[in-house]
């Protein structure tokens, strides 16, 4: 894992390490690999520097666990790979923005940044030595402004869970508090639903499926206990 002074950053940006991500597995179809299937599988030398900086920037932005000689894709990769462009986005927000080093740029310089402020940042903040930084600022540089844009989306969304729970299970609904703009989506266990934003005719349709489904239920169980 590079480091920038008292920081570790990943080598690779995330759309390039989610797109290899989403190669391993188009070619495993499993989120447990040995590692030497991994390398085998992306075309890399296992032991290869390239093949470790990918591994380490995988790790980096929480998309996959190692030990063991195994890769594991975290929930937080599966989210990533699967889930819809909403939960996809989201996945991608947060793994940029608990990065301190993407976190604290974003903070001081916002989305761009020039080498020279760059070179400021490490040796100021990071505490890394003229000549590192001199050496560094560039490629750190390449890497905050290709991901940086995440941090911003990460910032502006406000979709928060609110949580409860009732009976058996877990619900959580999730709402944007800002004009209201995202979609309503609604989770009881295995049970998944996502209304669009601002749509009636949705809501309306989504209420009568439910009503029909607890009709059936009470029936059913009136059936039983005859």
């Amino acid at each position: 894992m590079p480091k920038a002074g008292k920081y570790d950053y990943p080598t690779y940006d995330i759309d390039y390490v989610i797109n290899k991500l989403r190669k391993l597995y188009e070619v495993t179809k499993t989120d447990e690999v040995d590692r030497s299937v991994v390398s085998e599988s992306l075309g890399m030398a296992e032991r290869g520097g390239g093949f470790a900086n990918l591994i380490s920037s995988m790790e980096k932005y929480g998309f996959i666990q190692t030990g063991g000689g195994k890769v594991t894709v975290t929930d937080l990769g599966k989210l990533a790979l699967y889930g819809t462009a909403a939960e996809t986005e989201q996945a991608r927000n947060t793994a940029v923005t608990q990065i301190d080093l993407f976190r604290e740029l974003k903070q001081v310089y916002g989305v761009n940044i020039t080498i020279e402020q760059m070179k400021a940042f490490l040796r100021q903040k990071a505490l890394v030595d003229i000549t590192e930084a001199q050496k560094i600022a560039p490629k750190v540089a390449a890497i905050y402004k290709k991901v940086s844009n995440y941090i911003t989306s990460a910032e502006k969304s406000s979709a928060t869970p609110t949580l409860s729970t009732e009976g058996i299970g877990r619900r959580e609904i999730m709402q944007s508090d800002v004009d209201k703009v995202q979609s309503l989506k609604i989770q009881y266990g295995d049970v998944y639903i996502q209304i669009p934003p601002n749509d009636l005719k949705a809501i309306d349709l989504a209420r009568e499926a439910l009503e029909f489904m607890a009709e059936r239920i009470r029936n059913q169980t009136k059936k039983e206990k005859q």
